[in-house]
């Protein structure tokens, strides 16, 4: 299925894109910005990736994604990431490990799951950490009252064992240039240098490939993001 993807991807953009002057590269066709991505979170995520161990699992996985509405149909294939800001609001964010910024709380609803991720500098602070909390808590509960069966709500800080469970369900987009990630994540123009640094030197080096990484792979540019 995997393989799959990657050649209908291609198909994709050799009929619809156009190709790139003096170059063996594809565009993706502009009209669909949000399919490459949706396909990339599809084919490294839980219903055909690796982050599932068992086979049973999976199965239980597919059987709930094809009697499941569209709407959680949809945030099963693709994860929401939802970032909080002071005052109790949200900012909802591309679903990248980018997001991962020490000083903050992040939700990421991936239907069957909902992930609450809090950073070593927040979870630092007792206070501040039990407000995001309480915030990320009511919040979960809100994106998933409707769904059926109701998904797990699991909440954990930056370096702890389960932390795992959240990080392999972004994309990797540290391990793209600067200017991607601008592209790609404008919340980080908001950082200082330092932050960014820091931010920077918070990763862990593994072969996953990144989006845009991906798409290169194929020989196809990725649509600009909408």
């Amino acid at each position: 299925m995997r393989a799959s993807i990657d050649e209908r991807v291609k198909d994709i953009a050799r009929k619809f894109g156009s190709q790139v002057p003096k170059s063996k590269l594809h565009r993706f066709p502009k009209d669909l910005p949000l399919l490459p991505e949706l396909l990339f979170h599809l084919r490294r995520g839980p219903l055909l990736g690796n982050i599932v161990g068992h086979e049973d699992e999976r199965l239980i996985l597919w059987n709930l994604f094809l009697h499941a509405s569209f709407d959680l149909s949809l945030r099963m294939v693709a994860p929401r990431c939802l970032m909080h800001r002071e005052g109790g609001t949200f900012e909802e964010l591309p679903a990248y490990d980018l997001a991962m910024q020490s000083d903050t709380a992040v939700v990421l609803d991936h239907g069957t799951d909902v992930f609450i991720w809090l950073g070593a500098e927040l979870a630092a602070q007792e206070g501040k950490c039990a407000a995001a909390l309480a915030a990320c808590r009511t919040l979960a509960e809100e994106l998933t009252e409707s769904w059926f069966p109701a998904p797990r709500i699991l909440a954990f800080k930056e370096g702890s064992s389960q932390a795992r469970y959240f990080v392999s369900r972004l994309i990797p987009a540290h391990k793209d240039p600067p200017y991607e990630q601008e592209t790609r994540f404008p919340q980080l123009r908001s950082l200082t240098a330092e932050q960014r640094a820091k931010l920077k030197s918070s990763f862990l080096h593994f072969d996953d490939p990144s989006f845009c990484e991906w798409m290169r792979t194929l020989k196809v540019v990725p649509p600009e993001p909408s």
